[in-house]
């Protein structure tokens, strides 16, 4: 829920919030129950319809602030076992302590304030799916900004990773002037490397050791799109042949 209706990056947060209709029923998301599902472990497992998010008629993308934090970090915490491989961890030697669930809150809405990040979460009649976040935003000569997503496990499989990832960079780029969009993806995500070649991004380099992830010095494969290689009209636009659509 947010209070008092605060601004982020200067704006009300119903001009950051996407809505899409009808996911399913427009063909822009596979029905759930549909897809085979990469697990943790990397081995498949099909994904019966009992245990898929049932998605109602839209679904909604919008700053997460003060409380919903709270709701997020159970969902996340409720898919631990499915996100845990794939989390970043400090590095063993930090003197760094991660902040309780209250410090975040107030750190990460402050930054939302000053836009030097953007958190956005994912939702169906008020049920967290998932979280895209924007951080590390540098303005002037850089003007560029990293995005990090994951999504509940019951969300998986359906393409819904893609499309909501594909609207905050149409939001990044296209509302909110940020010049490039990085995103870095371990080598052995298949699901996350398909979703960045699916949505356009650039494939820019290999960088080793880049990352600590469950505990340990990762490599991640970098890609990026920037004003100049955003399509027309978004991406949204270019792969879903549909419009960006902000409340």
């Amino acid at each position: 829920m947010l209070f008092g209706r605060p601004r982020i990056w200067g704006r009300h947060p119903d001009e950051l919030t996407i809505r899409i209709d009808d996911p399913v029923g427009r063909a822009l998301i596979r029905p759930h129950g549909s897809a085979s599902r990469i697990g943790a472990t990397g081995s498949a497992a099909r994904t019966g319809r009992d245990s898929a998010v049932k998605l109602g008629d839209s679904v909604v993308i919008r700053p997460a602030y003060g409380s919903d934090h709270l709701r997020i970090e159970k969902a996340r915490a409720e898919n631990s076992a499915w996100l845990k491989p794939w989390e970043a961890t400090l590095p063993v030697g930090s003197t760094e302590e991660l902040p309780d669930i209250w410090t975040y809150q107030r750190q990460v809405d402050r930054q939302q304030k000053r836009g030097t990040s953007l958190v956005m979460m994912v939702e169906c009649d008020r049920q967290p799916l998932g979280l895209i976040t924007v951080s590390n935003v540098q303005w002037g000569a850089m003007c560029q900004g990293v995005l990090g997503y994951w999504m509940v496990r019951k969300a998986a499989g359906v393409g819904l990773g893609a499309l909501c990832v594909a609207g905050v960079i149409d939001l990044m780029i296209g509302e909110l002037g940020l010049h490039r969009v990085e995103v870095n993806v371990r080598p052995e995500n298949d699901r996350s490397l398909g979703l960045c070649q699916k949505i356009g991004l650039r494939e820019e380099g290999y960088k080793k050791r880049y990352m600590c992830i469950a505990g340990r010095w990762a490599d991640h494969v970098s890609f990026a799109l920037d004003t100049e290689s955003w399509p027309e009209g978004g991406i949204v636009q270019s792969v879903w042949k549909m419009p960006l659509t902000l409340t």
